[in-house]
């Protein structure tokens, strides 16, 4: 933000003086792919990238990774593998369930993410099969596991008559919040379901998860899903 420039300030070429970034030069080794060791000797003949143009190109790659994070946490339906030049780019990769269940290699958002994939398509390949998967990340301490008797049939069934039936209806799903408890072993977040093409047609739901097993067996298994009423979301958007 440039400050007003009074009396006395002193002249313009001060002020830009002041402005610019002070960038490290680790970056300017990162971003010229060398090590420049002597500045003033094997620079000699950059003189013309400034420091302003330097900051921004630091910053657009900054982004573009933070870009590239967000679409790896999209989940487990993204066409991340096309070949260059081969097939359709905007076609939607058909859903395949996991071969795997529950995988302790998933981050504890991965695990949101492909289960609520693989609810969305429920009946793939056959009656249910999302919901099994579900069951298969279920903790220790969640309903599911201590419902004595439960089937996936029947708690599909509850799930449809109920405000949890978006869990089988939505879109695109965004990871909305993240946290961990302190020693690492609990999971909360919060992941927005989309019911409809505009942007305030979406449903919260939130998620606990417990870190189970040990060594390499260790997984993220959820404890409990929870969908947040319309009233909230309308009193919180005020």
């Amino acid at each position: 933000t440039n400050r007003p420039v009074s009396e006395g300030d002193g002249d313009d070429d001060d002020d830009d003086d002041e402005q610019e970034p002070n960038i490290p030069q680790g970056a300017i080794n990162a971003f010229l792919g060398y090590d420049t060791g002597d500045v003033g000797e094997k620079l000699a003949g950059k003189v013309d990238l400034t420091d302003d143009q330097l900051y921004s190109e630091v910053k657009e790659r900054v982004l573009d990774t933070a870009g590239g994070f967000v679409d790896m946490i999209r989940g487990p339906s993204d066409d991340d593998d096309d070949d260059e030049g081969g097939g359709d780019s905007g076609a939607a990769k058909p859903y395949e369930p996991p071969n795997k269940v529950p995988d302790s290699i998933l981050t504890a958002g991965e695990v949101i993410l492909l289960v609520l994939e693989a609810l969305k398509n429920n009946d793939n390949p056959y009656v249910n099969k999302g919901v099994e998967i579900l069951f298969g990340y279920s903790s220790s301490g969640s309903q599911i596991k201590n419902e004595e008797g439960l089937t996936p049939a029947e708690y599909a069934e509850f799930l449809k008559e109920t405000e949890y039936k978006v869990l089988f209806e939505h879109g695109s799903v965004t990871i909305d919040k993240g946290d961990y408890s302190f020693d690492g072993k609990k999971a909360f977040f919060t992941a927005r379901l989309q019911t409809g093409p505009q942007p305030l047609d979406f449903t919260s739901c939130n998620f606990i998860l417990t870190s189970e097993g040990a060594g390499d067996d260790k997984a993220w298994m959820i404890d409990s899903i929870l969908i947040r009423p319309e009233s909230m979301r309308r009193r919180r958007r005020r």
